[in-house]
Order: C-alpha cells, then sequence, then structure tokens
C-alpha cells in the first residue's frame, strides 16, 4: 500500500527482460509464491496436464502433490535453492512447467554454468520464454566473466530490444576483439537514465583506459549521479580520473559543507579536478538546503563558471520543487537567467512546468510544456497543461485544439481534456464477445496455457512474465480471446492485461472487470466510499487476485498491511477479527473501504489525496499541502506529487474510478468532481493514522 513495500526484487535474476509496460501496477511489487490453499485447485491440475494424488494443506484444503511440487519449486528459487526444481523436473521432465523447473533449477547455479550447458538448455527449450530470459541472464554472465568466445556465439540468438547492459557488453566486445572503436555508442548508452549497470560500467572503463572516454564526459555522467541521488554509482569511476579523484568524490557525498567553506575561504579552485569536487558538493547541498545552495551560487560562489552555477541552481530549483516550496519556480528563472544556453535534464524540466503550475506562471506552463512536447512528444499530460496555460492566457481556441488532441476516455488527462471542452467521460460500446474457436485457439497454445498454470498456482511475477511473451504480436480478435479464456478462468490480472492491450476495440466486461462485486457493494454500503472508488482501487492495488502478498506482507485485494487492518478492525469495531482473517476477501475489502473512508474525510473529501495517503501513508500528501499557503486544485496537487509511484497511483486509480461509475450507473461522469481541492492544514490536530 505504502511505497515503502513496493519491491524491484520482482525481477528475480539478473538480467531477466521483462515487459513492464505489460504490469505497471503490478510489477512494482515483488509478489512471493502464495503457501494459502488454492481456491481452483482441481483447475489447476487440469492446466498442469497431470493426475496426482491429494495433499492437505495446513488449512485443510486439498491441493495435488504436482501443485505442492511447482510451488516448492518456485520457493526454492525465490531463497536461491535449486534442490525443489530439479525433483519438479526429474518427476515431470515433459510438463507443462518443465521449461520453467529447468530454469529455477539452473539459474541459481549460472556462474557455474557452463555454455554447453546452456546449449542444453536451449535445445531442450526452444522458442519459449524461459530460453528468452535465460539467454539474457547467461550473456551477462558472459560479459562479467569477458568471455568474448561464447559470448559472441550467442549474442546473435537476442531477440529485438536487447538489455542495455547486454548491448554495451557487445559494444565492449566488438572493441577489445574487432578495433572497432564504439565510444560513442557506449557513452549513448551510459548516460540514458539506468544506464549505468554492469555492462555499461565496464565498456566505459575498458574505453577510458584506452583514452576514448576522456574525463570531462566521465565528470558529466557523476555530477548526474550526484543529481539523481545515486552517489554511490559515481565512486568506481575515480579509477578513470586523475590521483586523488576517489577522496574528493567521497568528501563531496559525505562531507560537501566542507569543501564549500573551502572554496569560500580560499576562492573558487582554479584546478579543473577540485572545481568538479565542489560542484559535485554544491549538488549534493542543493538536495540538503536548496535555499543556502541559491544563496551561494548567486552571491559568495558566483565565481564558479556560468555553465556550473546553472547545473547547481536548476538542481537546488528542482530539490525544492520536490520538497514544495513556495520559490521553487522563481530559483527555476534564477538558473535560466545563469547560462540561458544550458542543457537541462529531462527530469529538472519535468520539475519547472510542475513548480510553474503551483505558481500559476502560465506563460512558463505554456512553454516548459512546449519543450517537452518537442522531448516526448504528444504525451496526455503535457498537451493538457499547454492546453490549460493557453486558456488562462486568453487563447481559448488554441486551447479547444490541443484539448481535443488528447481527450479520451482511457487515462486521467484524456478524461481531463475531455471535460475541459465541456463534455462529460461517456464509455464506447463494448465489444461483442469473441468467438468460442477464437478462445480455443488461445487455450491450445502452450504459452498460454503455461501462463494461465502459473497463475492458477499463485506463482503470479513468472504468469505475468509468461503472459506477455504468450500475447506478442498478437492482433485484437487473439488478444480479445486470451483475455476471454484469462476471465473465464478468474485470472484476473491476465485478462485485464489482454484486454488493455487492445487497439481498436474495447470489452468493458474484460478490461474494466467487476469481480467480487457482493462484497464491495456491501463494504461500500458500510464505509461509505462510492463501489466505483473502491473499484478503482482495487483493480490497481491487486487486479483483484484475492491472495495475493507483497514480499513486505501487504495482503489481498486492498493490500492492507496487518499493523493496518488490526488498527481499523479495532476502530470499526470488528469483533473477533483475527489478523490470519487479512486474506479473506469479504473481511480484507471491508477493512480496506473502511480506511480508505477515514482516509476521504481526513482530507475533506478530496479522492486525489485520500489516494495518495492510501498509497504513501497519510502523513505525506498533508505535508505536501502545508507547504504551499495557496489552494490547489486536485490535477495541479496531483501532478506535483513527488513520489513518481504515487503520482500514477493515484491518476490511473481516479481514472479506473470514473469509468467504474459510467458501467455502474450507465451515466456520463465526471473526473474532475472527484479531484476536489488540496487545501493546506486540511489534517491539522486529527490523530494519527497508520
Amino acid at each position: 500500500m505504502h511505497p515503502a513495500v513496493r519491491d524491484p526484487r520482482i525481477v528475480p535474476a539478473a538480467g531477466s527482460r521483462l515487459s513492464r509496460a505489460a504490469f505497471l501496477p503490478l510489477i512494482r511489487i515483488a509478489l512471493v509464491a502464495m503457501r494459502r490453499a488454492l481456491r481452483g485447485a482441481a483447475l489447476g491440475a487440469a492446466l498442469l496436464g497431470t493426475v496426482a494424488c491429494a495433499a492437505v494443506q495446513t488449512d485443510g484444503s486439498a491441493v495435488s502433490d504436482a501443485d505442492a511440487a511447482a510451488r516448492a519449486a518456485w520457493d526454492g528459487f525465490q531463497r536461491g535453492d535449486p534442490q525443489a526444481a530439479q525433483q519438479a523436473l526429474a518427476e515431470s521432465p515433459h510438463g507443462l512447467l518443465a521449461p520453467w523447473f529447468a530454469y529455477w533449477a539452473l539459474q541459481p547455479d549460472l556462474q557455474r554454468m557452463t555454455q554447453a550447458q546452456f546449449e542444453r538448455f536451449a535445445r531442450d527449450y526452444p522458442d519459449t520464454y524461459v530460453l528468452a530470459r535465460m539467454r539474457d541472464a547467461w550473456l551477462l554472465e558472459l560479459g562479467q566473466r569477458q568471455d568474448w568466445k561464447d559470448f559472441a556465439a550467442v549474442y546473435p540468438q537476442q531477440s529485438a530490444g536487447a538489455d542495455r547492459q547486454v548491448e554495451c557488453y557487445e559494444l565492449q566486445r566488438r572493441f577489445e576483439v574487432d578495433g572497432v572503436d564504439t565510444s560513442a555508442g557506449v557513452l549513448e548508452l551510459w548516460n540514458e537514465p539506468g544506464g549505468a549497470g554492469v555492462g555499461c560500467n565496464a565498456a566505459v572503463h575498458t574505453l577510458a583506459q584506452a583514452g576514448r572516454i576522456d574525463q570531462a564526459q566521465i565528470w558529466r555522467r557523476l555530477q548526474d549521479f550526484f543529481r539523481d541521488g545515486r552517489i554511490a554509482l559515481a565512486r568506481p569511476f575515480a579509477p578513470d580520473l586523475p590521483i586523488g579523484a576517489w577522496q574528493g568524490i567521497d568528501r563531496a557525498a559525505r562531507e560537501p559543507m566542507s569543501l564549500v567553506l573551502s572554496a569560500l575561504r580560499h576562492g573558487v579552485p582554479r584546478n579543473t579536478m577540485h572545481r568538479q569536487f565542489l560542484v559535485l558538493a554544491l549538488l549534493r547541498l542543493g538536495e540538503q538546503d536548496p535555499q543556502q545552495t541559491m544563496q551561494l551560487v548567486d552571491g559568495s560562489l558566483g565565481r564558479l563558471p556560468a555553465r556550473e552555477r546553472a547545473l547547481v541552481a536548476y538542481h537546488a530549483a528542482r530539490s525544492a520543487a520536490l520538497q514544495w516550496l513556495p520559490d521553487a519556480s522563481r530559483w527555476f528563472k534564477q538558473a535560466a537567467s545563469m547560462d540561458r544556453d544550458a542543457p537541462v535534464d529531462p527530469t529538472t524540466l519535468d520539475w519547472m512546468l510542475r513548480a510553474a503550475l503551483r505558481a500559476q506562471d502560465w506563460a512558463t506552463v505554456d512553454d516548459v510544456a512546449q519543450r517537452l512536447i518537442r522531448r516526448d512528444g504528444m504525451r496526455p499530460e503535457w498537451v493538457y497543461w499547454q492546453a490549460t496555460a493557453q486558456r488562462q492566457l486568453g487563447h481559448d481556441d488554441v486551447a479547444r485544439a490541443l484539448y481535443s488532441d488528447v481527450a479520451s476516455p482511457w487515462n486521467f488527462y484524456g478524461q481531463l481534456a475531455t471535460e475541459a471542452l465541456g463534455l462529460k467521460i461517456e464509455l464506447p460500446p463494448s465489444a461483442a464477445p469473441p468467438s468460442a474457436q477464437a478462445v480455443a485457439a488461445q487455450r491450445a497454445r502452450p504459452e498460454v496455457r503455461r501462463a494461465l498454470a502459473l497463475y492458477a498456482l499463485r506463482i503470479y511475477p513468472p504468469a505475468q512474465q509468461q503472459w506477455s511473451f504468450a500475447l506478442r504480436g498478437l492482433d485484437d480478435d487473439s488478444l480479445h480471446a486470451a483475455a476471454q479464456l484469462a476471465c473465464e478462468q478468474h485470472a484476473w490480472m491476465l485478462c485485464i492485461d489482454a484486454s488493455e492491450r487492445m487497439r481498436d476495440k474495447v470489452d468493458w466486461n474484460q478490461r474494466y472487470a467487476m469481480p467480487y462485486r457482493d462484497a464491495i457493494a456491501a463494504a461500500s454500503r458500510s464505509s461509505g466510499v462510492s463501489e466505483a472508488l473502491l473499484f478503482g482501487l482495487i483493480r490497481q492495488e491487486s487486479r483483484f487476485a484475492a491472495d495475493i502478498k507483497s514480499w513486505a506482507g501487504a495482503h489481498g485485494l486492498m493490500q492492507l498491511m496487518p499493523q493496518t487492518a488490526s488498527w481499523v478492525a479495532r476502530k470499526i469495531g470488528l469483533d473477533g477479527y483475527s489478523p490470519a482473517d487479512i486474506g479473506h476477501a469479504r473481511t480484507n475489502v471491508a477493512l480496506g473501504s473502511a480506511y480508505l473512508g477515514m482516509l476521504l474525510r481526513r482530507f475533506d473529501g478530496s479522492q486525489a489525496m485520500a489516494a495518495a495517503g492510501y498509497n504513501a501513508g497519510p502523513g505525506r500528501p498533508a505535508r505536501w499541502r502545508d507547504k504551499d499557503p495557496l489552494q490547489l486544485g486536485g490535477a495541479v496537487f496531483t501532478e506535483n506529487i513527488p513520489i513518481s509511484e504515487t503520482r500514477g497511483y493515484v491518476e490511473r486509480v481516479l481514472a479506473n474510478a470514473t469509468i467504474y461509475a459510467a458501467r455502474l450507473s450507465g451515466q456520463p461522469q465526471s473526473l474532475q468532481s472527484r479531484l476536489g481541492l488540496a487545501a493546506p492544514d486540511v489534517a491539522a490536530a486529527q490523530p494519527p493514522m497508520p
């Protein structure tokens, strides 16, 4: 429920390449294998294609031996223990899940794996998802070994969109083996967001040592690391810089003020390396104290070169915007005045627009939105804010044309643009169900059956990854049929994912499914929270997987932490509640809806602030708003949420709720009415909530 419980460890192996776009709400959560009973144990056995004696779980329900073996294999893999997977593979060497058993059995021992073992795996499991994943992992391992002979043999087998770190290893191999100067390609990959991984770092080291990448390029990247709070990534590059670089970088990270005070006493260093230490220290200080940093670069340290002053000032202004400080927009303008040609990194440009929104500086909003559109294309949020700025500046015809470009019922800003045109959110007609023949064709595909088998066993991350692989390249009719198959088997997250991929038609029963209707309706009546908002939040939290559990312990449809559930149970007087009940669908929704109702009352009915509190904790939205004296519209508040996960979460929950309201009522709906106002001090003098 809170960002602190989201975990990137959903990626169980280095180098695995997942389709994140397919599972945005869930890929941030690392899910553990469930030890609760399967409601569909018989379904799991049928999908596995096995008949086995029934075992009994600790809660008394039956589960087949084959199911138990599969879950044990997954549990062991997560612990790095391949023994259970090896046993499952020996017992079912040709079963539906044999490729996964083989992967779980082999991957934990990757560092000792041989090329012959990989080739045997590739022969045994051709054209499977696990082969693509093993190939990625093996190439990363070969790159780390600098085994260019075997690397060159495996690399051509890569599918399109290879892992960035693998690409860097290939560029390093071409430089070392073929003598090709690949420095431009390496720098391009290394400078991308997320590019500073094991492969690109190794390639940069090699090319720097050979004199093909100069120190100025490395210093610029180290500035990126300090600016983005990834300081640990900077230290390993000290050997590629002059003697003494490590100590200066470390001092800038740990004691930035000492370097600043030295510069104030002795002046800005003339030595290039020592001036770089000062810049790194100021970037660090800019994150900690934006106001003091702005005073320094605009006053006492004004002798710094203009480009470096602007770099530091932009970062301080961005930090101020993230902290909701009222002066952030003014400081962005100061930074621009220091060097009109200074490059602005993408994240800083995003926050320049957000700070201008809070300041209601519509000319700046318009200017920055245009720059963002040139950078990113017609992303709905940037087009919407440019349109809003144009309207505020008195250019309504221009505004209406821009709103029309992005108006749609599908997403947060598309819905806002629709309403800005004076319309309500109406849903287009739903497509007719797919034919039985089309569904049967999908059921016959091993990759589809494999994903459904994993899902039935509650082995969720592999199920998601396998499903994404199975859906590659499908047209709308095939996606529709795959979604229908998943819905029929109550694999709701897979159903929704396939349905969302359709481009030219929509099936509302799939894309915005409404399982657990009775439990959600009852919770709505008891809590006073609308059914539509509950459906919208549950769709985002769990995709209606009732027994899903995060690695940190958040449970069920509404992803409640045990301590929160117990606190709410006491508050509402839920007699006989036991922590063991948290995973029961009706209890989970009753407690989650009660908690959401408390948040709505705490935030004076603002669904945007309540959703932010549900995701990030109730204290954060109040603290953000209390930093700014202005009362903000819900859309401006949402755009300024400093945690990107929470920002996207609020947008999706409220857009979902608007669509569910249209489905439930059959009437046009308004997103704006849900957003409300975000006012400071709205939660003053209220008792704390978990």
